[in-house]
């Protein structure tokens, strides 16, 4: 039986992902969470905000609420998180929940790193068409734009944050017109914390692919999961 870990830059269990994810994984496969934010009060977590200038990070906390850190500020917390899911909970192979680039964890486990996994997947998609991209927050549009452009891909941008409640789907739907307005024949929802829900109300919309972050990293997951053996009759 496979132990997945999940780390994520807020707090755990993230029940608004993790369960979603499950059903792509073999039977019996067991999850086990950490979060960089899990224990701390509301002074702390201000206290991991991004400074002046620097692009943040978006995540949900139990509250409710969605919050901004600093990549360079939580990344230690991650990587004693990875150490925990590790060496306390026998976590066979680690997924961080976060689009950002994790490349600066050690582990001698497998790590996910949705932040080199998303952009190799998305720009060979991409190649050749006009890509669309949703952000989970506006601050983060004009980095990803300059990320894409990298790659080779003039990128249309805009966001819509997941963690607005019942909002998040009016949000998916005016990001879905503005790209359907700006003609874009695939669609990239960036963020882990976006839902089924929220890809449909684009589907609905768009007239093109729509690409979920969730599923996308469910499916590279289970791929690295050794499945039951199967007894031919």
């Amino acid at each position: 039986m496979a132990t997945i870990g999940f780390a994520t830059i807020g707090e755990s269990p993230r029940d608004d992902v993790v369960p979603g994810m499950m059903p792509y994984f073999p039977a019996g496969t067991l999850a086990v969470q950490r979060g960089c934010l899990d224990g701390l009060n509301r002074d702390a977590i201000a206290a991991l905000g991004p400074d002046t200038g620097e692009v943040g990070i978006v995540t949900l906390l139990k509250s409710g609420d969605s919050v901004l850190l600093s990549h360079k500020k939580i990344l230690p917390r991650m990587q004693r998180c990875v150490d925990e899911l590790v060496n306390d909970e026998g976590a066979d192979t680690i997924v961080i929940l976060c689009g950002a680039d994790w490349t600066a964890i050690n582990c001698d486990r497998l790590v996910i790193n949705p932040g080199r996994v998303f952009p190799g997947v998305i720009s060979s998609l991409a190649h050749g068409r006009r890509l669309g991209i949703i952000k989970p927050s506006a601050g983060q549009v004009e980095q990803e734009k300059a990320r894409y452009a990298t790659l080779g891909i003039d990128a249309v941008v805009t966001s819509a944050s997941p963690y607005a409640g019942d909002q998040r789907i009016d949000l998916a739907q005016a990001a879905a017109r503005e790209l359907r307005e700006a003609d874009c024949d695939l669609v990239w929802m960036t963020c882990i914390g976006m839902d089924r829900a929220m890809r449909d109300a684009v589907s609905e919309i768009v007239d093109a692919p729509v690409v979920l972050a969730q599923s996308i990293l469910a499916r590279v997951v289970a791929e690295l999961i050794p499945q039951p053996s199967r007894v031919l009759a």
